[in-house]
C-alpha cells in the first residue's frame, strides 16, 4: 500500500452529525473543516486545507453565497479537484448546479453504501482524466464508468438506485481514528467604525403579534451584516415572548437583563452579554422569563440602544407589538422604524391609529418603511385598499410564502435559505432601503452552462 501524504477528503460542514457519520465511513481518509471560519470568508477554510485534498463534500448547512465562494476559493488553490455539494433535492438545487462548477450533487441523508459509491465513481472519473492517481484515495478498484466526463451529467444522475450492486466495504475499514481536539472557538473581533460613517438604529414596529415582525428583523440583520460583518447587532426588545434565538437555533448564555445591567457599562463586559451568529452580526437575547423582561426599565432599554450605537453600525431592535412604554421610547432613539402589518382590516386600522397617535406626539421617525407582509392576492384587498386605510403609501409588499415557515423552522435565515423566494426577494428590497450597497452577489450571478474541467 503506498501510504497517502494527505487525505484525500475534504468536508467544509456546519453539521456535527453529519461530520461524524463521514468520519465513521472514511476515517483517517478524511479532513474537516468547521463552517464557523466562513464567518472569516472562505480563505479562512482554504488556508486550513492540506496540501493537496482530492475530494471536497460541501454541506450540509452552508447557503448558496457560502458555497459560491468556497467552490472558486478552492478551485483557484486546486484546479483538479473533485467538487461534491452536500444538499437535500429542493426546487432550486438545479440552479446550484447549473451556476457552480460541481462535479456531483449528494443528499445528507444517503446511505454509508451511496456516499462510496458517488465517492468511487467520482475518483475514478479523476484518474481517468489525468487529475489524480489511483493510490491517491486509498480506495478499492473503482467502478467502472463511461467514458462521458461529468459535466455531461444531470443532478438525478448522481443518486444512485437502490438495485445497484452493493461494494463490498470490508477493505476500507480504517482502525478507529484518535480523537481530534475541538478547534478554538474563534475570538469575533468587532470591527471599528471609520471616522464620519454615522451609525444607524433601525426599530421593527408592529400594532399586534403574528404580522411577522420577527422575521423582517431577523433578515434585515442578515442583510446588514453582509457589507457590515460583524457590525450589526439584532436586540430582541420583546420583553416578555421575544424568541429570536429560537428562529435562528441559538443558545444564549446571557439576554438583555444582563445587557442592561450597570456591570454592562463597560464595553467590554457588554460583549460579553452578545450572542454571535454564524451570518456575521451579533443578538441580545430577550429576557429569559416574562416576570425578568418586566424588570427592563424602559430608560434601560434606551441606554441601551445608544451604547450598541457606539459599537455597531447598525443596530436593529425588534419591539414588543403596540405601543407600550419600551416601544415609545426605543422610537426616541431610533434613525428609522419598519412598520409591519398584514392584509387583515384589524391590522390595518391599528396601523393607521398607530401612524396618528407618533404623528401627534412627535415620535415618527424620519425614515419610515411600510412593510405589508403576508399579502394574498385572494385576500380581497388590493394594495390601493391597504394604503387608503392605513393612510400612508405602502413601500414593500411581501408576499405569503411557505418558505418562511421553512427557514424558521430551520434557523436560517430566510434571504439565505431560498435566494429565489419571492417573499426573501421582497425582503432583501427592505434591507436596500436602508443600504442601497447591500445589493446581493447572488444577483449578479449571470447563468452559465456547468463546467467541471480545470482551466
Amino acid at each position: 500500500m503506498i501510504p497517502v501524504a494527505t487525505p484525500p477528503f475534504l468536508l467544509v460542514s456546519r453539521s456535527a452529525e453529519y461530520e461524524t457519520r463521514l468520519r465513521s465511513v472514511l476515517g483517517e481518509r478524511l479532513t474537516v473543516v468547521p463552517g464557523e471560519f466562513l464567518t472569516f470568508g472562505p480563505e479562512a477554510v482554504v488556508t486550513r486545507v492540506p496540501e493537496r485534498p482530492r475530494i471536497a463534500l460541501l454541506g450540509p448547512v452552508l447557503n448558496y453565497e457560502e458555497t459560491k465562494g468556497l467552490v472558486e476559493a478552492l478551485t483557484a488553490k486546486h484546479p483538479s479537484l473533485g467538487l461534491i455539494v452536500v444538499r437535500e433535492q429542493r426546487s432550486d438545487l438545479e440552479d446550484w448546479v447549473d451556476e457552480l462548477a460541481l462535479h456531483a450533487v449528494l443528499n445528507p441523508d444517503a446511505t454509508d453504501e451511496t456516499t462510496l459509491a458517488l465517492l468511487d465513481r467520482l475518483a475514478a472519473w479523476l484518474v481517468a482524466n489525468g487529475h489524480a492517481e489511483a493510490h491517491d484515495f486509498d480506495a478499492p478498484p473503482a467502478l467502472e464508468i463511461d467514458d462521458m466526463p461529468f459535466v455531461d451529467l444531470e443532478p438525478a444522475d448522481f443518486d444512485l438506485v437502490a438495485d445497484e450492486p452493493a461494494i463490498e466495504t470490508e477493505e476500507l475499514v480504517e482502525p478507529e481514528p484518535e480523537p481530534e481536539p475541538e478547534p478554538a472557538a474563534p475570538e469575533w473581533e468587532f470591527p471599528p467604525i471609520e471616522a464620519g460613517v454615522p451609525t444607524e438604529a433601525i426599530a421593527v414596529v408592529a400594532p399586534k403579534g403574528g404580522q411577522g415582525k420577527t422575521t423582517i428583523a431577523i433578515n434585515l440583520a442578515t442583510g446588514l451584516a453582509e457589507i457590515a460583518p460583524n457590525s450589526v447587532v439584532l436586540v430582541d426588545a420583546d420583553l416578555q415572548f421575544g424568541d429570536i434565538t429560537a428562529a435562528l437555533a441559538l443558545e444564549p448564555e446571557r439576554t438583555i437583563v444582563d445587557a442592561v445591567a450597570d456591570t454592562a457599562a463597560d464595553e467590554l463586559v457588554l460583549k460579553t452579554t452578545l450572542t454571535h451568529h454564524d451570518d456575521g452580526f451579533f443578538v441580545v437575547a430577550s429576557a429569559p422569563s416574562p416576570e425578568l423582561g418586566d424588570q427592563v426599565a424602559p430608560a434601560a432599554l434606551a441606554e441601551l440602544i445608544d451604547r450598541l450605537r457606539a459599537t455597531f453600525r447598525y443596530v436593529i431592535i425588534d419591539t414588543t407589538p403596540g405601543l407600550g412604554e419600551h416601544t415609545l421610547i426605543t422610537l426616541e432613539h431610533v434613525t428609522d422604524a419598519v412598520f409591519v402589518t398584514n392584509m387583515g382590516v384589524p391590522s390595518l386600522r391599528a396601523t393607521r391609529t398607530e401612524f396618528e397617535l407618533l404623528t401627534k406626539i412627535g415620535l415618527m421617525p424620519g425614515n419610515r418603511h411600510v412593510v405589508v407582509n403576508q399579502t394574498d392576492k385572494n385576500s380581497g384587498l388590493t394594495i390601493k385598499d391597504v394604503e387608503n386605510i392605513i393612510g400612508a403609501p405602502v413601500d414593500i409588499e411581501v408576499p405569503k410564502s411557505s418558505a418562511v415557515l421553512f427557514a424558521s423552522n430551520k434557523g436560517v435565515p430566510l434571504i439565505h435559505d431560498d435566494v429565489r423566494d419571492p417573499a426573501a426577494k421582497a425582503i432583501r428590497s427592505i434591507v436596500l432601503r436602508i443600504a442601497p450597497e447591500a445589493f446581493p452577489k447572488r444577483s449578479k450571478i449571470q447563468r452559465r452552462r456547468r463546467t467541471n474541467e480545470p482551466e
